[in-house]
């Protein structure tokens, strides 16, 4: 035994030094070799971005992993949680650039070596804060094997893996449309645009026609662009515009004259039916521009920072930023009366995710994956059942993004990251990839190479995060003994840009799926319905939360009540104050029973025997509580599995069991039933914390500690795997007492009986179960410790005694002198009439169905027949009291 326990639960106290004798015993090392017939669990910590903080998004998985992590180790599978950190490179860059400009500082003015220099500060001061905080939520994570993506063990598995699918022709360079962040000037993928809802104008410009009439009138969101117009396209059913087919027109502002041509694409609902092509800077018009060869070459009109630039653009809009540039072309057209009308329209655009300005679609040339057969071999893992989603609601959702796969554009136009290991040779002009810095030319042995400036996605490296974190492409032991992973548990909104992805790599480059099943935790939002994030600033640094609250009491937070697979709005008062409280409860109930163990208390090593109901029943229910949290967490159901056990140990144990037990385990009844009770609460209470600890793992192993127990941590005493078969007999006669005592609570206040009083209780029988379980002596004892009773009056009679209140349970009646000058009971009753009728006329209804009763198995049509005359009794009765009830 330890020293006492204090009166109140203080997590300030007991958490950094749990998390500090856990470290420095290596409690959550992975063992370097496990035996291969005890199979591994294996989970990878989705890489935290070196841009900040971690969020409460991040808090949200770590809890889900470690509740898995924690579990299987108790389970004594060999396991493994592998943490790490990403280098981010666009997200990081910005974050950088963004606070290099709070303090004053131009980013731009910085030669790209000063920019590393200070992203790597950024980086190195981040990197141990985000450390910091996942050590203080208690995450299980085993810190001799961090990973970070720019080491260079993992830099040059990033290296191998561009390698080989540069030479297997699936890594490409070419010119094509992508995503411009005209701020960040990079490009992006598609992944990393959000669609944003936009209210502007639509405004309908007239095309003059070259021959004098009045040619033809477009509706553009971006009249900016025009300058860039190869043609006027139609749709080739629309007769509006069938007689212009051929013709040309004039681009307003200018004297270029472009033809009018026909072409699917063009919606003749949208607008006048009429689509300016401007294929530079338009996908659609891009397309259409292809499928029409005999159209004058593209023409760019926007530079890489969204400006306005180039020969077709005239003068006075040289150098302008695509906004104002808008305003004065408007202004222009106004001013020439080509400008037929504007409206007010509400679109979509694109917003780059990292800059936060509305991207530019640009052609231009940059390096890509082919994800096509990659694709098509993730889509069949998932179909085909290898890898498993959950919640399963989001496998159609991963179905229609693989079905509609673009190639990956990889290639960055930043500092921070890794090289795109390519080089360009000057004599020849060639190009290829090198393993490592060449010094002459693969193809004519010329000494003058160009080295690729661009670097890669931070998605390819991520991509390989499963097994390049176990020593990919090595052969290492952690690979042959933790590969695949068990399960990936992460945030739904990258089930695209990293799950899909670590799937097509895993499958690539080691022929195995990379996980088993892929956990999604829901997302937590604000009030206003905005995902909790760093970009927003609206999710508090958890950190703060953990000082203040304590980690488990956040970590319980996160799990119980709001489901983690649906995630939802964080009410922070009230989801903590909720956690607080079970974990003070908890508290309070082990310092209880460390007051009443007598000396000498063995640890709970084995299922201990008694007669007792009370230690029956509470025995069959841990027994069942085991069974269903064990379920829970093998189909990833946490709020399932911590709803269980808040139930178990408040409302069971505490409420009913402890005090039911309180006279036995204080020594009121003698010290053979002292040591009786005492080691069922005892064995009990090891068996919750046992069963809590992955939840709440501080301050179970302090209250763990506080108990007799055998062995150092509780983070790696065995999971409960004690055969505790379900008892009928005492859950039956307890659910009775349960009953009985909850609607003699009821009658307390009803019968407006002080909080100090112990009036007489009476109670009528009404199936030889219950009277059975009046007539047992423990029975009787705990009905009346439970309901706070003087004694206990069995009648045989009907009616309701002189002066009573009254309940009505489906074992009994029960009666209570009434105490104060009011019929309370007559108000009670008839809500409980009420509530009777309409129950039973639910049940009737479904009887009447015909279709329920050719549906329905025999044995549930025969149940609900029994409800039916249970309920009509129930009701009888309660109307019987009714009558002679005050009214």
């Amino acid at each position: 035994m330890t020293e006492p326990l204090p009166p109140r639960f203080t997590p300030a106290q007991l958490e950094p030094r749990w998390q500090s004798e856990w470290e420095s015993h290596d409690v959550f090392r992975a063992p370097s070799a496990p035996p291969s017939d005890r199979g591994h669990f294996t989970i990878v910590l989705p890489p935290p971005n070196v841009t900040g903080t971690l969020t409460f998004g991040h808090s949200l998985g770590g809890t889900c992993m470690d509740v898995l992590v924690r579990w299987n180790r108790m389970k004594g599978v060999p396991t493994l949680w592998l943490p790490g950190v990403d280098h981010a490179g666009l997200a990081t860059q910005m974050a950088v650039r963004k606070h290099l400009e709070k303090s004053g500082v131009n980013p731009t003015k910085l030669s790209p070596t000063e920019l590393s220099e200070k992203i790597e500060e950024w980086r190195q001061d981040k990197e141990s804060y985000i450390r910091r905080q996942l050590t203080a939520h208690g995450f299980s994570l085993d810190w001799s094997r961090y990973v970070y993506t720019l080491d260079p063990r993992y830099s040059g598995a990033v290296r191998e893996a561009f390698l080989r699918l540069y030479r297997e022709g699936v890594v490409y360079r070419a010119e094509r449309m992508v995503n411009w962040d005209p701020k960040a000037l990079t490009a992006l993928s598609d992944l990393e645009v959000i669609p944003t809802e936009n209210h502007g104008n639509l405004w309908y410009i007239r095309y003059p026609g070259t021959d004098g009439s009045a040619g033809i009138t477009v509706a553009t969101t971006r009249p900016e662009t025009m300058f860039g117009d190869v043609a006027v396209a139609v749709n080739p059913g629309d007769e509006r515009h069938a007689a212009l087919l051929g013709s040309q027109v004039r681009i307003p502002l200018t004297d270029r004259t472009i033809p009018v041509v026909a072409d699917t694409a063009v919606d003749p609902a949208f607008g006048n039916g009429a689509l300016k092509i401007t294929p530079s800077h338009d996908p659609v018009d891009h397309e259409v521009a292809l499928r029409h060869p005999e159209l004058p070459a593209r023409r760019d009109v926007l530079d890489e920072r969204a400006h306005l630039a180039g020969e077709f653009v005239p003068p006075e809009y040289r150098g302008m930023e695509r906004f104002a540039a808008r305003k004065a072309v408007v202004a222009a057209l106004r001013g020439q009366g080509v400008l037929v009308k504007e409206e007010p329209y509400t679109n979509s655009v694109g917003y780059s995710e990292r800059s936060d300005v509305p991207i530019e679609p640009r052609l231009s040339t940059q390096w890509f994956v082919n994800v096509e057969e990659l694709g098509r071999a993730a889509l069949a893992s998932v179909r085909e059942g290898r890898v498993q989603i959950h919640p399963e609601s989001w496998t159609k959702t991963y179905y229609h993004f693989m079905e509609n796969l673009k190639d990956w554009c990889i290639s960055r136009q930043i500092i921070w990251g890794h090289p795109i290991p390519v080089w360009y040779c000057s004599a020849c002009g060639a190009q290829d990839a090198y393993a490592d810095i060449p010094d002459r030319c693969s193809k004519c042995g010329g000494g003058d190479l160009r080295a690729e400036t661009d670097v890669l996605d931070t998605w390819f490296s991520s991509w390989l995060w499963p097994f390049a974190t176990l020593g990919w492409p090595g052969s290492s032991p952690d690979l042959a003994s933790y590969y695949p992973v068990s399960v990936l548990v992460t945030g739904s909104d990258i089930l695209f840009f990293w799950v899909a992805r670590m799937i097509m790599g895993g499958l690539h480059f080691t022929g195995k799926e990379p996980f088993r099943d892929v956990y999604l935790h829901g997302i937590l939002v604000d009030k206003q319905g905005r995902k909790l994030s760093k970009h927003l600033g609206n999710s508090p640094d958890p950190l703060e939360l953990i000082e203040q609250w304590g980690a488990d009491t956040f970590r319980f937070a996160l799990l119980f009540p709001m489901p983690v697979d649906h995630g939802g709005y964080w009410d922070h008062q009230k989801m903590m104050e909720g956690s607080r409280n079970f974990l003070t409860k908890l508290w309070n109930m082990v310092r209880f029973l460390t007051t009443v163990l007598p000396p000498g208390t063995p640890p709970a090593s084995e299922v201990p025997a008694s007669g007792d109901v009370f230690d029956r029943w509470i025995l069959s229910a841990l027994g069942q509580t085991l069974s269903e949290v064990d379920a829970a967490l093998a189909q990833y159901d946490f709020t399932r599995a911590a709803t269980v056990l808040h139930q178990f140990v408040w409302h069971e144990v505490a409420d009913w069991y402890l005090e039911a037990r309180k006279g036995a385990l204080k020594g009121e009844e003698g010290a053979d039933a002292q040591r009786t009770a005492a080691a069922v609460a005892l064995f009990v209470m090891d068996r919750s914390l046992r069963m809590l600890q992955p939840m709440a793992p501080h301050v179970t192993e302090e209250l763990w500690h506080a108990l007799p127990h055998e062995g150092d941590f509780l983070a790696r005493a065995a999971w409960p795997a004690d055969r505790l078969p379900a008892d009928t007999e005492a859950v039956g006669r307890i659910g009775i007492l349960k009953d009985i005592t909850r609607a003699a609570r009821t009658l307390r206040k009803d019968a407006e009986c002080p909080e100090s009083a112990r009036p007489i209780l009476t109670v009528r029988p009404t199936t030889e179960s219950a009277r059975s379980v009046l007539a047992s002596a423990a029975e009787h004892k705990g009905l009346l410790t439970l309901g706070r009773f003087e004694s206990l009056q069995i009648r045989n009679e009907t009616g309701t005694p002189e002066g009573s209140v009254a309940a009505v349970v489906p074992s009994a009646e029960i009666f209570l002198p009434r105490q104060g000058t009011t019929a309370g009971s007559r108000g009670a009753l008839e809500r409980e009439a009420e509530m009777l009728r309409q129950l039973l006329d639910k049940t009737r209804a479904r009887l009447d169905d015909p279709g329920f009763r050719s549906r329905a198995p025999a044995a549930i049509v025969q149940e609900t027949e029994a409800k039916v005359l249970e309920l009509s009794e129930r009701l009888r009765k309660i109307e019987s009291h009714l009558s002679e009830a005050p009214g």
